[in-house]
């Protein structure tokens, strides 16, 4: 009977901490009571043997209490609605327990969030205040001047129509390495009145006396005459893609060509057709402080992108400080909306033509393109200049972080730097685009 009482005390114990068990427990109470029914009415009489009076009798077991005034059925009730709270005030229990324990954690989660977008807001801040004191101290860069100042556009033998008003710097722009505001001398004039050839000497002069001096001959022609205008002057030829791949394919190289709005509607599978592998195409640009989309670029980008041709973009350039690279590069982004490129994005800055108005000096243009690299790679994107032989060699002078995009038309380049890509021609023709189109040369092993 002991051991069945332990067994039903263990029982219920683990029952009133678990949660667990209160039926079983209740159970058993109810065959505990049962045995003890059948132990004192149903057990067999014996004989009462004789007890020596030298031997000790064994003592009677004492009688188990019995609660006063409850019933067995009224003692299994009272454990029931005892262990129905007990489980309820449990589950209670465990229920504000787990509450707390969620808030607690979902507090830690917010802080440890809010500790997160701190850190990456403190890092970007430190970035931008990183880039615009290199912009700054860029900007204050002197130095010793050695250099003469240099004519980055220059016009030889402009033609200019009768009764025109006639404006140098429409035929020149010239820059310095140090001095910001080059002295500008013209011997000569021109009377635009009267038809003829006029000779000019000009002399470009910087605060450390260097000077550069070029000859001009402007011819004044009749009104109704052909000419005039400032434009170069196309290589003459058409060059057919089908001769561009038979001279230039090779297992080191992939051609291709890039395009703007002025190759107007194009049809870039009958350009895959005809052997182009890639398509560098013109963004947009930075005009007169306005920014601007190309017209066609979207239209060019879904049309490359569907057959199946590798893309790039470009970007006409014609900023003059850090602030404005910042926000080019925010719009360009923005119309770019994460287009994966299979080349840097290139930065085009050509505005060589009355330069000297923009208030640099050649080691602020060079700084344009340290600038837009970092707000570029700022996104995720790398970046490149684009330039003609001449420009890299006399203009773009400051160490590059990358190979360029190199224009030089001619049947092969002799530029000593690093280039990925050779623009090798503005006059080709390829089926799919009525007119002219830049033709290139990729250089895969050059550009990883």
């Amino acid at each position: 009977m002991k051991k069945a009482k332990v067994i039903l005390t263990t029982v219920v114990v683990l029952a009133l901490l678990s949660g667990v068990g209160v039926v079983l427990a209740i159970v058993l109470s109810e065959l505990q009571g049962k045995n003890e029914a059948e132990s004192s009415g149903i057990m067999p009489e014996v004989p009462i043997e004789a007890v020596s009076v030298s031997e000790e009798p064994e003592p009677e077991p004492e009688p188990e209490p019995v609660e006063e005034g409850f019933t067995a059925e009224e003692r299994v009730a009272i454990m029931k609605a005892s262990a129905k709270e007990t489980v309820l005030a449990l589950s209670t229990a465990w229920t504000e327990a787990d509450s707390v324990a969620q808030a607690e954690f979902k507090a830690k989660a917010e802080e440890e969030a809010r500790k997160k977008a701190e850190e990456e807001a403190r890092k970007k801040a430190e970035e931008e205040a990183a880039r615009a004191k290199a912009a700054e101290e860029a900007l204050k860069q002197t130095g010793e001047d050695t250099k003469a100042p240099v004519f980055l556009y220059y016009k030889a033998s402009p033609k200019i129509k009768q009764g025109d008003t006639f404006n140098v710097h429409t035929f020149i722009g010239y820059a310095d390495d140090v001095d910001r505001n080059v002295d500008l001398n013209v011997q000569g004039s021109v009377d635009t009145s009267t038809l003829g050839t006029y000779n000019l000497t000009i002399t470009i002069s910087d605060d450390a006396g260097h000077s550069t001096t070029k000859k001009m001959e402007v011819t004044v022609i009749a009104a109704g005459g052909g000419g005039g205008g400032s434009g170069e002057d196309n290589p003459a030829g058409k060059e057919q893609f089908s001769d561009f791949i038979a001279n230039y394919k090779n297992d080191n190289t992939m051609l291709g060509i890039d395009v703007s709005r002025w190759q107007g509607e194009i049809d870039f599978q009958k350009c895959k057709n005809a052997g182009c592998e890639f398509v560098y195409m013109r963004l947009g640009g930075y005009d007169e402080k306005e920014h601007y989309t190309d017209r066609y670029y979207v239209q060019n980008m879904a049309g490359a992108l569907a057959a199946g041709m590798k893309v790039g973009i470009y970007w006409h350039a014609e900023e003059s400080g850090p602030e404005e690279i910042k926000a080019s590069v925010k719009y360009l982004m923005g119309v770019l909306g994460g287009q994966k490129l299979d080349f840097p994005i290139a930065y085009d800055w050509e505005d060589y033509r009355n330069f000297e108005n923009y208030g640099m000096n050649l080691q602020d243009l060079n700084n344009l393109l340290v600038y837009f690299e970092q707000e570029v790679e700022s996104y995720g994107y790398k970046a490149c200049l684009y330039g003609s032989k001449n420009a890299q060699n006399t203009i773009w002078t400051k160490p590059k972080k990358n190979p360029v995009w190199l224009a030089q038309y001619n049947t092969s380049t002799n530029y000593e730097g690093e280039y990925f890509m050779w623009q090798h021609s503005s006059t080709g023709r390829i089926d799919g685009i009525a007119g002219d189109v830049d033709l290139d040369v990729y250089y895969p092993y050059k550009y990883q």
